[in-house]
């Protein structure tokens, strides 16, 4: 019977995915998994109990899957390349548990909302290791205001980002050694920070 159960679950993230929970049809869920609705409502007890449930099903795929224990924290770039190829890798995999995921975020089931955050704060808190690594190595001019240098290292770490997502996204299989521009463009972009670019003289 779990089978079954666990049958409805995965038909269920893909119906939740392509068409959100309110179009979302438990008789299209019924059919795809070849089980009368009835048995959907004694697993589950309702439709928002069944996205629940598809949801934390999501999540704890995810979970299992990128563990952020394993993520390297010593030097930004190389956390963001491993943790944009987990992503990608990810959603190439489970392409409909990454959308339910991303989609519950946005509008998390009442009783998953305080899970949902909790995970989402874990993965910022990575990123905040990277800040906060920047900063324990420098001091700040007196006319510079924290907050102001901390937005602008962050505007870096998301162009970085972005950039190791569009190239990955380009070549699935590249290697630390393929992002070394990447790299190297981070560093010239973070010296250009602490010494400025403009010439006085």
């Amino acid at each position: 019977m779990e089978d079954k159960r666990d049958k409805i679950l995965q038909v269920a993230v893909r119906e939740f995915a392509e068409h959100g929970y309110k179009a979302a049809s438990t008789n299209q869920i019924c059919d795809a998994a070849g089980v009368s609705k009835g048995l959907i409502f004694h697993y589950f007890g309702s439709k928002e109990k069944l996205y629940t449930a598809a949801v934390t099903y999501s999540m704890d795929l995810a979970m299992r899957e990128v563990s952020m224990e394993e993520m390297p924290k010593g030097d930004f770039v190389q956390g963001a390349i491993w943790s944009t190829k987990q992503k990608l890798s990810f959603s190439r995999k489970y392409p409909a548990v990454f959308q339910l995921i991303m989609q519950s975020y946005a509008n998390p089931p009442a009783v998953l909302a305080e899970r949902l955050r909790a995970y989402y704060a874990e993965l910022m808190q990575v990123q905040e290791v990277y800040v906060n690594q920047v900063f324990e190595k420098v001091t700040l001019r007196e006319d510079v205001s924290y907050e102001d240098a901390r937005d602008v290292v962050q505007g870096l770490f998301d162009y970085t980002i972005k950039m190791a997502t569009d190239y990955m996204q380009r070549h699935p299989n590249a290697t630390m050694e393929d992002m070394q521009p990447l790299a190297d463009k981070f560093k010239n972009m973070m010296a250009i920070v602490e010494r400025g670019m403009v010439d006085k003289a």
